[in-house]
Parts: C-alpha cells; sequence; structure tokens
C-alpha cells in the first residue's frame, strides 16, 4: 500500500472529516508556550490536522446545553476517526500518535517563560490545532482568536495526527478572512474581546463558570465578588452544574463563534438574527 497525502485525505473523508491539512512536524507555527509536535514524537515528520463543522442549528439554538452537546458529537467522531488512521498508519509501520479533538490538556499556575504566577490557572492543549491548521492553509486565527476556514469560519471543531510517515506538505496561504468588522467585540458578554486584542482570563472564567467578574486579586474586589456569587446562588445550582460540567462538558458561552459572518458554507442557512443563547452565565 502506498501511503502518501491523497490517500490520507481520501480516506478521511470518506469518514465523514470535513477538512484535511498535512504540515510538516519541524515546521508548525507555535503557540505559548511553545509544543512542537517533536517534542511529543522525536521522530514525527508530518501532522495530519482535520476538522469537522459543527451543525449549524446547534450553534444557533438557543441553549448552550443544545451546542454542548453537537461538540461532544464532533468531538467523538473526530477521536474515534484519528485513532483508526493512527492504527493503520502503525500497520504500515510509521508510529502515530492521535491527539485528540477535547482533553486532556496541561495545567500551568506559573508563565513558564517569566516564573511568575498567573493570576488565574492557564489550560493548554499538548498540540496548539489552530496553529497548526494555519500552518498548513487551511484557515487563519481571527480577532475572535478562533480557528477561521473559508468553508466554515469559526464553526469546527480539530484534531490532529503526529506521525512519522513523510507526507506532503500543504502550504500555507494568506486568506485575510477576519475584515475586523467588530461583531465578536461587540457580542462578547466578558469583555475578553476589545479593539487592543483578546484577554484569555475572563474569556476563560465566562466561557467555564459564567462569571464576568474574575477572581480577586486584592481585598477590595472580595466585596463585589462575593456579591456576585450570591446573585447566581440565587438562580443557579453550581452542585448540579459541576456535574454537567465535568461529565457532559458544559460550556457557557460561544457568542464570538455566533456573532461571525465568515464561512461561504453557511451563506444561505445562517439566520439574519441569533438571539443570544441561553446559559448560567446570563446572570
Amino acid at each position: 500500500m502506498t501511503i502518501d497525502s491523497d490517500w490520507i485525505n481520501e480516506r478521511l473523508r470518506e469518514a465523514g472529516i470535513d477538512l484535511v491539512g498535512i504540515a510538516g512536524a519541524q515546521d508548525l507555527i507555535l503557540a505559548y508556550p511553545p509544543r512542537p509536535a517533536t517534542a511529543l514524537m522525536p521522530s514525527a515528520r508530518s501532522v495530519i490536522v482535520m476538522a469537522v463543522a459543527h451543525s449549524l442549528g446547534a450553534v444557533c439554538s438557543p441553549d448552550i446545553m443544545l451546542w454542548t452537546r453537537n461538540k461532544m458529537q464532533t468531538s467523538r467522531l473526530l477521536d474515534e476517526t484519528a485513532e483508526k488512521m493512527g492504527r493503520m498508519l502503525e500497520r504500515e509501520g510509521f508510529l502515530s500518535l492521535p491527539i485528540s479533538a477535547d482533553k486532556p490538556v496541561e495545567i500551568f499556575k506559573h508563565d513558564p517563560e517569566t516564573g511568575k504566577r498567573f493570576r488565574q490557572t492557564r489550560t493548554l492543549g499538548f498540540l496548539s490545532f489552530k496553529h497548526a491548521a494555519v500552518s498548513c492553509g487551511m484557515g487563519e486565527i481571527g480577532k475572535n482568536n478562533l480557528l477561521l476556514t473559508p468553508e466554515f469560519g469559526p464553526h469546527q471543531r480539530l484534531c490532529a495526527i503526529i506521525t512519522e510517515a513523510e507526507l506532503a506538505p500543504d502550504p500555507r496561504q494568506a486568506f485575510h478572512l477576519c475584515t475586523r468588522c467588530n461583531k465578536c467585540i461587540d457580542a462578547c458578554p466578558s469583555g475578553a474581546l476589545t479593539k487592543d486584542g483578546y484577554d484569555v482570563d475572563p474569556c476563560f472564567v465566562y466561557w467555564s463558570l459564567g462569571f464576568k467578574r474574575l477572581p480577586p486579586a486584592g481585598l477590595r474586589e472580595w466585596p463585589g465578588y462575593i456579591r456576585m456569587i450570591r446573585r447566581h446562588l440565587k438562580q443557579r445550582d453550581f452542585l448540579v452544574e459541576s456535574g454537567q460540567i465535568y461529565i457532559t462538558d458544559v460550556d457557557f458561552c460561544i457568542e464570538c463563534m455566533r456573532a461571525c459572518p465568515v464561512g461561504e458554507k453557511w451563506t444561505k442557512l445562517r439566520p439574519l438574527k441569533i438571539p443570544p443563547q441561553n446559559s448560567g452565565g446570563q446572570v
């Protein structure tokens, strides 16, 4: 059997993968902290990046939990396909490592470059899929800090396979998809997106917990933080929610994704107006 880029692409698309890109393992654009593919597999030669489009109906749904279910299903499809492809490659003699579309993640309390403690714990995937996707010409990173592809805009989920197979890489491309329309900034409920850039801390707190305030950095901030918690306690049950968050992986916000107009495949499907989704973060 001849294992090449065309064969990989054809097999993955037959399995239901919507977009496929291949990059050289040594040529990936790196996120921070840098996590090169060769740190996970020193003998790696190629990285296969896969994307599955979200359901537009789930993205536009009135409740965030309906979106969450779709996210889980796209992750499952990606992970199952990556595992199968990884096994096929290893049967042909190429050591391969599928990297899950979801968890696990590395956890950081200190900036690895400066040693200073982060205001709150950061999480980082073992491989930055969006940077890998840009490396093989699948799209670009928009002002909303999400991967934008010409086909689906920000509406896809990603995973990857690191492999010893030497595959022809896809070239990087300049798309200019993000026109700085600022719709993502206007839609962001946490203030994480501004014209000056993206702040991960308020985004992570709102997306994962539904809180618009960051954990207090000083004594003066505690009274306001406690008042916010009390407001949430009147309408939310954190014990029940913790089960949904950690068992079914519920998110609290995808408004920047929903507001983005990029994606030619969705031009005729996208509703003219999408009200904000219901979530615990609206308290």
